[in-house]
């Protein structure tokens, strides 16, 4: 039999998020406006969502800074945004039922007249407007391995096999992987992408520290009509996260209908008794937060881990025959958490420097280093600069982060002047006291507060459950020392409610999955590995 010939392209991005969507755009714009003598090369876009925007998640209160020079006039008014930032407050949540509002919204914190909405549907016109540009978007494959030549650089990905069944062996609808060769790829798959890891630890790309993560998990809720409210928006910090634990959420009103409600907590918390659904539902019983739900009923759900390492946590974003963009570079603002105009921002840097190795027809890793320069010198990395030590005190004390985010303020980020160390998440967890966790009081579940699985309902999540196991326990063995150490964390740090704990032993539900990767990071022995299903599989979110 025929070994089947590779598929070629020019520009390969992996991911359909912001990051690879601009600079998908960016470069075709830019080579466009340029007229060489050239023919455009011709840039592929993989997602492995089943459509563009399934897989993504975010506030969204948008940072427009990113998108000057990338979008026209016309096209920044027809971002699909029904409300922009009018009325905006910050609290310090003090216990399950008292707050306190704090007098002015912090300077670096402020938004006023930023767009606030759905990333899905945002992700949606930026795909539609890299399409109308020449970009080819396919949706619901999943790029599973990086593709080196015998020199070690990076020529291409291979995608998952589709309709494979729990043995392995192809089933009657089995469908091929393929090898996608390019000049260059771009990866965008988001916050701890798989190819992403691999390639960093493999090429030994890591930044000064390893990344640390949060996990948000999120809500829309349909609330009765109310006009005044649309484009309000309030953050919090505190309860229901201890105080050496960085915490807070978030509740926008992006129309007069939605609300959109998160709540997120840094993954190097010690208690694993820990059950991070419950404390979302906890964050939204709070009287402060109560009063916008009020009436409500939640109509969409989904989790995502969030990329809080910082400025001391970014790659190298540069390797021979690929670049690293968005929220797999880590890069975000810690203190805002906001990354969405970063991701442009990168796009853009990304962009230029392609644009000029097509010109040149040269992508050799000389010339594709010139993209981390121009990402240093964007007005996004100043922003890491400033807030590079903000993250890491939070963990030490909510006093010690509050006075170390105000330093970053006054000062630019110039204090404090030394790296603030910060642990790797796995090695956050204490043992159980006595072997054995709290029970906690039970949560009657409502319309505007549903359980774990109703939540889980609402983000369309949807597996072939006839197919391997994406998420592997490595060994059993360790799994066992895990329940008796820790009290089995998995079953609690889960939004999606993937792992159990019966007759002594885990069971996985891989089909519940929400691809948020937490397991991955949380997990005190390192002992499970995330992986990829086959493409179209996992959440399927609309408005998120």
């Amino acid at each position: 039999m025929s070994t089947p010939q590779p598929l070629q392209t020019d520009i390969l991005c992996v991911g359909a998020g912001i990051a690879s969507l601009s600079t998908a755009l960016a470069l075709l714009r830019t080579l466009k406006a340029q007229g060489g003598e050239r023919p455009l090369p011709r840039v592929t876009i993989l997602e492995k969502g089943r459509n563009v925007g399934s897989h993504v998640l975010s506030g969204a209160v948008v940072d427009p800074s990113g998108f000057r020079g990338l979008l026209t006039e016309e096209e920044l008014a027809k971002m699909p945004f029904e409300a922009r930032v009018t009325k905006e407050s910050f609290h310090l949540l003090l216990n399950a039922k008292s707050s306190v509002k704090i007098p002015w919204v912090p300077p670096l914190m402020q938004a006023h007249g930023y767009p606030v909405g759905s990333l899905t549907k945002l992700t949606l016109y930026f795909a539609a407007l890299c399409e109308q540009e020449g970009a080819e978007v396919f949706t619901g494959f999943a790029a599973t391995e990086l593709l080196e030549d015998d020199a070690g650089r990076v020529i291409g990905v291979r995608t998952g096999a589709k309709g494979v069944d729990h043995t392995g062996k192809p089933k009657s609808n089995f469908t091929p992987g393929e090898e996608i060769h390019a000049k260059v790829v771009v990866l965008g798959e988001g916050a701890c992408g798989r190819l992403t890891e691999q390639l960093i630890t493999r090429k030994g790309l890591q930044g000064q520290r390893g990344q640390s993560y949060a996990l948000g998990i999120k809500e829309v809720i349909e609330v009765p009509a109310d006009e005044a409210r649309a484009g309000e928006i309030a953050h919090t910090f505190g309860y229901p996260a201890d105080q050496r634990t960085y915490g807070g959420g978030f509740v926008y009103h992006v129309s007069p209908t939605q609300v959109m409600i998160c709540y997120a907590l840094a993954l190097d918390y010690a208690r694993p008794e820990l059950d991070l659904h419950r404390l979302f539902r906890q964050f939204k019983a709070h009287p402060a937060m109560a009063s916008h739900l009020q009436g409500g009923k939640a109509v969409a759900y989904g989790a995502k881990v969030i990329p809080e390492g910082g400025y001391y946590s970014v790659p190298n974003v540069v390797t021979d025959g690929a670049v690293i963009v968005g929220d797999g570079a880590g890069l975000l603002d810690t203190l805002r958490i906001k990354g969405i105009h970063l991701a442009a921002q990168s796009g853009r840097a990304a962009a230029a420097v392609l644009a000029d190795c097509w010109n040149k027809d040269d992508f050799s890793q000389a010339a594709l280093t010139a993209y981390g320069d121009a990402l240093r010198r964007t007005e996004g990395w100043d922003q890491l600069k400033r807030v590079k030590n903000v993250r890491a005190p939070f963990s030490t004390h909510l006093v010690l982060g509050v006075m170390s985010a105000g330093c970053a303020w006054a000062t630019g980020g110039a204090l404090p002047f030394w790296q603030v160390p910060l642990e790797p998440d796995h090695q956050g967890l204490r043992r159980l006291n006595g072997g054995h966790a709290p029970t906690p009081q039970k949560l009657e579940a409502s319309a505007v507060s549903p359980d774990r699985l109703t939540d889980l309902f609402m983000s369309g999540t949807i597996h072939d459950e006839d197919q391997p196991c994406h998420l592997k326990i490595r060994d059993r063995d360790k799994c066992v020392e895990c329940i008796r150490v820790f009290g089995a964390p998995c079953q609690l740090f889960c939004p999606a409610e993937v792992y159990r704990l019966e007759d002594g032993h885990i069971h996985l539900d891989f089909s519940n999955c929400l691809h948020c990767k937490t397991c991955q990071i949380k997990d005190p022995y390192q002992n499970i590995e995330w992986t990829l299903p086959q493409g179209g599989d996992g959440p399927r979110y609309t408005r998120m």
